[in-house]
């Protein structure tokens, strides 16, 4: 059987991301499939039209791996590639959110709702065994033990591409680590949880320690990005993980995302120690109404702290920002820039509100029509708040991120400034 896995483009000019998904993908199919597969995976981000579609031509099963904005690609070429005798299937974060509506879509023949591997595996054991799904939605309960997942398989989606990439942007080999499911909190503009749920699932750190270990030695990766959520969920884990790297002498540094109320001294104390020369925290606004419009459970005072806190560690700190909500000011968007001026981030970002499906602004009525493959969280011509229209919010994200451009994230760095190697954050 021949399988050939799919990681459509955008239609805007973004950045690159591993495959991680599809990593898993392969490599639970080669470990709990009985028969041998024979599996080939393609970006767009890389891979042209034309070698894709010529790739499919004679695969039993074509499998599509979108977000909303990669959704319209993966479309287009489903329909070049749609034979009779050949299966499509669409999973990812947008079909999860509006399975039905990808499943009547002429070339879908199945849609994958949620975590894939066990219905990855379902659906190459059905066909295996004579069925030909027609128009249906597989969806399996959350895997809770994932140590038992194995590694993604970084050969087969071919993760030294995007490690040559970042090599270039940054003059070091980069990847990433996936190393929970699930985020608890609960903020109204993500759609993580359609995909991995609320409750986190947590590796052990000796797993993890073990990929990292595997990545250090068999790809000279210099720094790892932990693609979780958030990284802090469980403050014992995060212990755990930092005692054994130290314990084990790795000293290759590390990068990941954070939630304020997830840091105290010392989680920042053992994360320093173990060479997290990054923490990336969500903080959204300086307004305490926008807080708690968003269900961020969080406020200045503490946000102040731990910003205070995580430097003192000599732990560099990246804000994340987000202009847009509905009733957002341009009172609120003042008091955001002064808390950035308060606690100056060594890295920022400021995006607009992604109304995608699934987080609490979207209106499919309004917005079903929308072209999400050029809606970006970083620019889109459609958001508004009542009192702010697109062309303010977006004169406003400009005048802040030139203001910030010293510290500004390498996706809004102006490029034509001279970007020494490493002198900026590696996302």
């Amino acid at each position: 059987m021949r399988i050939v896995f799919i990681q459509p483009n955008v239609g805007f000019k973004g950045h690159t991301w591993e495959a991680l998904g599809v990593g898993y993908l392969i490599s639970y199919l080669k470990k709990y499939y009985e028969k041998k597969l024979d599996i080939e995976f393609y970006s767009a981000f890389y891979d042209t039209d034309e070698i894709i579609i010529n790739a499919c031509k004679d695969a039993n099963i074509i499998c599509f791996t979108c977000t909303s904005p990669q959704y319209k690609h993966g479309l287009s070429l489903a329909r070049q590639i749609k034979k009779k005798n050949n299966l499509i299937v669409f999973g990812g974060v947008h079909p999860s959110v509006l399975p039905n509506i990808v499943l009547k879509e002429d070339p879908v023949d199945i849609v994958v709702n949620g975590e894939g591997e066990r219905a990855m595996l379902k659906i190459v054991e059905d066909v295996t065994n004579g069925l030909k799904p027609f128009k249906q939605i597989y969806h399996f309960d959350y895997i809770k033990n994932i140590d038992n997942i194995p590694f993604p398989d970084r050969k087969d989606i071919k993760n030294e591409r995007n490690i040559e990439q970042a090599y270039r942007d940054n003059g070091i080999r980069i990847t990433s680590i996936l190393n929970s499911r699930g985020c608890p909190f609960s903020c109204s503009f993500c759609c993580s949880s359609c995909l991995w749920g609320r409750i986190p699932r947590l590796r052990s750190a000796e797993n993890t320690l073990n990929e990292f270990e595997q990545l250090i030695k068999e790809w000279k990766i210099g720094f790892i990005k932990f693609a979780d959520d958030i990284f802090t969920i469980s403050k014992q884990r995060v212990l755990d993980f930092c005692k054994l790297k130290l314990e084990k002498g790795i000293k290759t540094p590390y990068g990941a995302n954070s939630h304020i109320n997830t840091i105290d001294e010392e989680s920042l104390k053992y994360l320093a120690e173990s060479n997290c020369q990054e923490l990336w925290y969500g903080v959204e606004s300086g307004s305490p109404k926008i807080l708690s419009d968003i269900s961020k459970n969080t406020n200045l005072d503490r946000i102040k702290k731990v910003f205070r806190l995580t430097k003192e560690y000599g732990i560099k700190t990246r804000a994340y920002f987000l202009i847009g909500m509905s009733n957002e000011t341009i009172e609120d968007i003042r008091m955001t820039e002064k808390l950035c001026d308060e606690i100056q981030p060594d890295i920022v970002g400021f995006s607009l509100l992604a109304p995608y499906p699934a987080n609490e602004y979207f209106d499919y009525e309004k917005m079903g029509n929308w072209d999400w493959s050029i809606f970006d969280e970083y620019n889109n011509d459609w958001v508004h708040t009542r009192t702010l229209t697109n062309q303010q919010l977006k004169q406003e994200q400009k005048r802040l991120i030139e203001k910030y451009q010293k510290n500004i994230t390498f996706r809004q760095k102006n490029k034509k400034t001279n970007i020494k190697k490493n002198e900026n954050s590696f996302i």
